[in-house]
């Protein structure tokens, strides 16, 4: 797959349905879910005195795209994401904010990812999605995020991160499954009966679909722990580098482009 032409929805699909569905899986796995995303606001309105131009990594079907769009009237999002599929949901989604909105298809997994994003850019964000990458690989994403960020710039990301204690994974596991059961967002798709419908609906092999696009899986599901990736900013020119927002196995961290 090397572009959006590969994908051609059937003409009576609804994305709105998908979209939808799509909201409701995630937040069958993420506590507060909506929060994040005014946290990752809120962060770049404090630090940036104006907001140009923003790059959301691995944004899916675009929600925190979204919330920028809406948050920041005069801002230019751009939105990076490896499967088709689901950026032609983004596309379709955002596609009101007309000059404001674009999406690219990249694999951040190449270090090439950054020659189609014209620097300097205000803020650089994502959300649950940079667990997808091994140790090495998000290691060369945080450089090339420092290459495009303009001085005084932000990086904010919001995903899982780890403990090296086994019992401390667990016990965060544990309520965060309690926190998900109290908020009610145990219903709708899981993520594998979500690919499946979907799939269906595009009339898409799923596994020939995700083997083209994903590939050898080498990223940490749990999220590496939370001192890697601040060292990691900090090895990479990042300044102001902390943790803004967590929940259990769940954090909100990153830094300023000194």
């Amino acid at each position: 797959m090397n572009s959006l032409e590969d994908i051609t929805p059937p003409a009576d699909l609804d994305w709105q349905v998908w979209v939808d569905r799509w909201d409701r899986m995630q937040e069958r796995y993420l506590v507060k879910r909506a929060e994040r995303f005014e946290v990752i606001a809120r962060l770049i309105r404090a630090t940036r005195p104006a907001v140009a131009r923003v790059v959301d990594l691995g944004c899916g079907t675009g929600g925190l795209m979204l919330g920028v769009l809406d948050e920041f009237p005069n801002t230019e999002v751009i939105g990076v994401d490896f499967d088709p599929t689901l950026l032609w949901l983004a596309r379709a989604r955002l596609q009101r904010f007309g000059s404001r909105s674009h999406t690219e298809l990249l694999d951040l997994r190449q270090p090439t990812w950054t020659r189609s994003i014209a620097g300097p850019v205000d803020a650089v964000i994502s959300a649950t999605a940079l667990h997808w990458l091994s140790p090495s690989q998000l290691a060369g994403v945080y450089h090339g995020i420092a290459q495009i960020l303009g001085p005084g710039g932000i990086f904010l990301n919001a995903d899982h991160v780890g403990s090296d204690s086994p019992e401390v994974q667990r016990g965060w596991e544990d309520h965060r499954a309690g926190m998900l059961t109290q908020e009610g967002n145990v219903h709708g798709d899981d993520w594998d009966g979500f690919w499946a419908k979907y799939s269906t609906a595009l009339k898409l092999d799923i596994k020939e679909l995700n083997q083209r696009v994903i590939g050898g899986w080498e990223g940490v599901e749990e999220g590496l722990p939370l001192p890697w990736h601040l060292d990691s900013l900090r090895e990479h020119g990042f300044v102001h580098v902390d943790c803004f927002w967590r929940c259990d196995c769940d954090a909100i961290y990153g830094g300023i482009r000194n």
